[in-house]
């Protein structure tokens, strides 16, 4: 296995000017006002075209937003989505349930022991349950078929039309069966695995172990790359091509990797990372840690979180990040359907209105999305989030005017102490 120093792509990069650098680009603020006026006019007329055209923005435009929450039994360990999110699996205790976009339970069963993972086939057709046994299940709840083995699944994944159903076991041992039942293939990691993703076709597996290793396999053949994070690697996620890899790991890190093995980078978070999901080309990384959720760009810059009354457990996200999972473990013990659909959220918070003209009765306080800071306050969250909700509204009039005062400001009252 290959070295455990996983690298950041990064960094930040300045440097100061003499200060005879300085004076030399204050004295030439003169000279350089009168051009400047005459480009002035343009502009102010460009950006009032744009306000015409453009109108109104939110400033946290697709940011995500609570749609529903759902209150479970036990902690929600586990969670998955299709593809379109019509369906969503939870796995809470030795429950599972499966639920439509709109929060309805579908169905729920009991299997014979805690659930370790969940899954479903992109398209919703199957449902598979790593437990005291492997099991899978139909889209109405018919179990098709259980495997028993004198060891315990822990981890669970599932193709196209659940045509491969990859499983991960706690004697190291890999499994991938057809939706008969059949085993197609097995190998042996050599150590425990927690977290096991495939991609749609079924050709390649991601596996995070025990041994502190992230696994990149080719379906038939075997090990394609791996590498060592600090900890123990507690979840996975691929994108459904299998270009990408996502790791959570117990060192408080999520990684980042392609399907070629190139590390891109690692971001530290606050706590253990437990769960980790990817959108198409990994254009969003998330990552559950603590009471929270990060949500990273695909260069590891934080995009947003989401904060819970109780710590994150699972995660799970439909690959065009319409819609995200979330299962609150201890404090919260609830699945929950986020969005940053404009029109499902617009539609959510007119329903609210008309309840009672400001929000719902009992809503859960730990629905709220937390701006990215450089810190966070665990004790001004909740109270930093409402303010947030009440002034994010800023009109992009407002944005063009502001813009053009700090242009003019720059432009005919240079400071003597800015620094390019």
């Amino acid at each position: 296995m290959s070295s455990g120093e996983v690298t950041s792509t990064n960094f930040t990069g300045g440097g100061r000017l003499d200060p005879g650098a300085a004076r030399a680009a204050h004295s030439g603020c003169r000279s350089r006002g009168s051009a400047a006026g005459r480009l002035l006019a343009p502009l102010f007329l460009l950006c009032c075209l744009v306000v015409a055209l453009c109108g109104p923005v939110s400033a946290a435009e697709g940011d995500y937003a609570p749609l529903w929450d759902k209150g479970a039994n036990d902690v929600v360990g586990s969670v998955a989505v299709t593809r379109d999110g019509s369906a969503v699996v939870a796995g809470s205790g030795s429950t599972v349930y499966l639920l439509d976009r709109e929060g309805n339970v579908l169905w729920k069963t009991a299997v014979g022991s805690r659930v370790n993972g969940v899954g479903i086939s992109p398209e919703g057709s199957h449902i598979g349950v790593a437990a005291d046994k492997l099991y899978l299940f139909d889209r109405d709840g018919n179990l098709l078929w259980a495997e028993k083995t004198t060891y315990v699944y822990l981890g669970v994944a599932l193709s196209s039309n659940g045509t491969y159903v990859a499983a991960a076991c706690d004697n190291g041992a890999i499994f991938v069966f057809d939706r008969n039942k059949k085993v197609l293939w097995d190998y042996d990691m050599g150590t425990d695995s927690y977290g096991i993703a495939i991609s749609e076709n079924g050709r390649k597996i991601a596996v995070g172990c025990d041994n502190q290793g992230v696994y990149y396999l080719n379906s038939r053949e075997g090990e394609s790359w791996s590498y060592g994070t600090g900890k123990r690697v507690k979840s996975i996620a691929l994108t459904r091509d299998g270009r990408f890899v996502a790791a959570a790991s117990l060192d408080r890190c999520v990684y980042l990797s392609t399907g070629e093995g190139e590390h891109l980078w690692k971001y530290p978070t606050e706590g253990a990372v437990f769960s980790t999901a990817l959108t198409d080309e990994a254009r969003e990384v998330f990552a559950a840690s603590g009471m929270k959720v990060y949500i990273l760009d695909r260069a590891g810059a934080e995009l947003q979180k989401i904060a819970l009354d109780g710590r994150v457990e699972s995660i799970a996200v439909t690959p065009d990040g319409s819609f995200l999972v979330v299962g609150g473990g201890d404090g919260d013990r609830s699945i929950h359907l986020f969005t940053r659909d404009a029109a499902l959220i617009k539609d959510k918070n007119s329903t609210e209105a008309l309840v009672n003209g400001t929000e719902v009765p009992g809503q859960r306080a730990g629905n709220v999305t937390v701006p990215p800071t450089p810190a966070d306050d665990d004790a001004n969250t909740a109270l930093g989030a409402s303010a947030r909700t009440q002034d994010e509204e800023v009109s992009i009039t407002s944005q063009v005017l502001g813009w053009v005062e700090n242009i003019v400001s720059l432009l005919f009252r240079p400071q003597e102490d800015f620094l390019a």
